[in-house]
C-alpha cells in the first residue's frame, strides 16, 4: 500500500480508504458483524489505514463496528466520521426491533428500497453547536475512542455553506479540537460546484465530495483551487454508484449518461482493464486527491479492490484517452 500527505495535517494516509456507509445495517447479511469484523482487520492488514463513516450509517451501528475493530489498534489508523444528519425519536424503537426485523427482511427478500418508512426513518439536518456537540459525543461512545481523527460536517446544502449557522458548527468543532476531541476537521459535500463556497472557511482541513469518470467535475479548476489551501482531498463514488458494471440495457433505462458508460467500458476493454481498474487507476493518477474512498461489505469486495489498486498505473496515452472521453460532453 502506497501512501499520502493529507493536506496540511501531516498525516501519511493510504491511498484508498475503506467506506464504512455499507457495513452494519437492517439488511447486513454474509454473516453480520462478525463478517464485517473480519473485514474490517482484513483491510487493516492489507495496508488500509483511513476509514470513512457517518452517524447515520446503519444508524450508528458502522462507527460500533469500526470502533470494535480497532480498539486495540487505535493509533494505527485514521477514523474520519459524519455528523449533522438527525433521525425521529422513534429511531430508538426501530434500534430494539431491528434484531428481530433482520431474519424476517432477509427470508422474504425486501430490497432496501422496500423498507417501509417507518423503519427507515425520515432524514432531517441541524448544524447547530449544541446538536454537534452531542453527536461528536455519541460518536465517540460508538468508536470506543477518546478522540476523532477527523469529523465533518455532513452533506450541508448550499444555503448553509453561505449562511452564518455553519460558521458557528465551525467555532464549535475548533472548541472540540481544542479539547482533544477531535484531531481535525472538514465538510463532506455532496457537489463539487459547493467546493468553492468552502475555500475560506477557517480551521477546515478537508474536504470529500464525489469524482470519478461519470463525475469529473472537479477537474475543472476545483482541484487546483482545493490544493492551494492545503487542504486534503477525499474523494468517493470512483466506480460510478455501480453504474460502470450495469449491462447496456439497464443503462439505457435509468442512466442518463448511459453513453458516456459504455464509451468508458469499451475503452477500458481496448485498454486490457475491466472498467472498474480503469476508474480507479484514473483516481489515483490525481496527486492531488489525498484518499480516494471505497464501499465494500464483504472480503470478496476487498480482494477485487485490493486488485484493481495493484494493477498498472495508467499510461500517459491511456489517461488522455480517458480524458478525452469523459470531457466530450462538457460533463453533460
Amino acid at each position: 500500500m502506497r501512501y499520502r500527505q493529507f493536506g496540511k495535517t501531516g498525516w501519511r494516509v493510504s491511498e484508498i480508504g475503506f467506506g464504512g456507509a455499507r457495513i452494519g445495517g437492517l439488511l447486513a447479511q454474509d454473516g453480520g458483524r462478525v463478517t464485517s469484523l473480519r473485514l474490517l482487520d482484513a483491510a487493516c492488514d492489507a495496508g488500509i489505514n483511513f476509514y470513512d463513516t457517518a452517524d447515520m450509517y446503519s444508524q450508528g451501528e458502522s462507527e460500533i463496528l469500526i470502533g470494535k475493530a480497532f480498539r486495540k489498534k487505535r493509533d494505527k489508523i485514521f477514523i474520519a466520521t459524519k455528523g449533522g444528519y438527525c433521525l425521529p425519536a422513534r429511531k430508538r424503537l426501530i434500534q430494539l426491533i431491528k434484531p428481530f426485523a433482520k431474519p424476517i427482511v432477509r427470508a422474504i427478500g425486501m430490497q432496501r428500497s422496500a423498507i417501509p418508512a417507518a423503519l427507515s426513518g425520515t432524514l432531517s439536518q441541524d448544524f447547530s453547536p449544541d446538536y454537534l456537540r452531542s453527536a461528536v459525543e455519541a460518536s465517540l461512545r460508538r468508536l470506543h475512542s477518546d478522540y476523532i481523527d477527523l469529523y465533518q460536517i455532513h452533506s450541508p446544502p448550499r444555503h448553509e455553506l453561505l449562511g452564518t449557522r455553519l460558521q458557528d458548527a465551525l467555532g464549535l468543532l475548533a472548541r472540540l479540537k481544542a479539547e482533544g476531541k477531535i484531531r481535525e476537521y472538514g465538510i463532506a459535500l455532496d457537489s463539487v460546484d459547493d467546493a468553492v463556497h468552502c475555500l475560506g472557511m477557517e480551521g477546515i482541513a478537508s474536504l470529500q465530495m464525489p469524482f470519478g469518470l461519470l463525475d469529473p467535475e472537479a477537474l475543472d479548476g476545483v482541484f487546483d483551487k482545493v490544493s492551494e489551501r492545503q487542504y486534503g482531498i477525499i474523494t468517493r463514488g470512483c466506480f460510478g454508484g455501480g453504474r460502470l458494471k450495469q449491462s447496456e440495457a439497464d443503462l439505457r433505462e435509468i442512466e442518463p449518461k448511459w453513453q458516456r458508460v459504455l464509451r468508458i467500458k469499451r475503452l477500458a476493454e481496448q485498454m486490457q482493464r475491466s472498467p472498474l481498474e480503469a476508474a480507479l487507476q484514473f483516481s489515483l493518477g490525481n496527486e492531488r486527491i489525498s484518499v480516494t474512498i471505497l464501499g465494500m461489505r464483504t472480503s470478496q469486495h476487498l480482494a477485487a479492490n485490493l486488485q484493481y489498486y495493484a494493477t498498472k498505473p495508467l499510461s500517459n496515452e491511456e489517461e488522455r484517452e480517458l480524458l478525452a472521453t469523459v470531457w466530450r460532453e462538457g460533463f453533460a
